[in-house]
């Protein structure tokens, strides 16, 4: 469709799906539910799946957590590049930044996910944890989306991983559980 998710009917989806407008909201209610439900439902699962998951292993160190997430993240988007270029060409639009975006439930799964590690491992840190997991959801989103174009000689894709955890997790405000507390 080329539009982006704002310039995107519901009618334009139901003429290229072959079916009627009215089928199309029989089963999604609003464009975001069908993006949600379609588009951006890996993106979606992947951090459902991550935000569960955090702590589990409490062996892991926050430098192996966070490389886990901008991996699976990373390698989730290089791959799907056309939702994020979906995303992105309504970025200016209201929807995709509000509570009420397709990609709301993944930001506060997330966040839930950060803040039951920090109390489980101890660490904590200086930065609002929203503003953090969105700033970061969109440096990881970003890289991937023009990771030719930006890093076309910057090594594999594991030096690009490791840089991007690195400042996702210090970017954040991570502080070690040791010095958290100390002035």
């Amino acid at each position: 469709m080329g539009c982006g998710f704002e310039r995107t009917s519901i009618r334009l989806i139901a003429q290229r799906a072959g079916v009627t407008e009215s089928m199309v909201y029989r089963h999604f209610t609003s464009k975001a539910e069908l993006f949600r439900a379609t588009a951006a439902a890996p993106l979606v699962e992947f951090m459902n799946d991550f935000a569960t998951t955090l702590g589990a292993d409490t062996r892991q160190t926050p430098t192996d957590v966070t490389f886990r997430f901008v991996s699976g993240l990373y390698d989730l988007c290089a791959t799907n590049r056309q939702i994020l270029a979906s995303l992105a060409a309504g970025a200016g639009e209201n929807e995709l930044i509000a509570d009420h975006s397709p990609l709301a439930p993944c930001i506060h799964a997330l966040m839930d996910g950060v803040h039951r590690y920090m109390a489980a491992s101890g660490t904590a840190a200086t930065s609002d944890i929203r503003d953090a997991v969105r700033l970061s959801l969109a440096l990881v989103l970003g890289a991937a989306l023009g990771g030719d174009t930006l890093f076309p000689t910057a090594g594999s894709d594991r030096d690009i991983k490791a840089a991007l955890t690195r400042f996702v997790l210090f970017g954040a405000g991570y502080t070690p559980a040791d010095t958290a507390n100390k002035p």
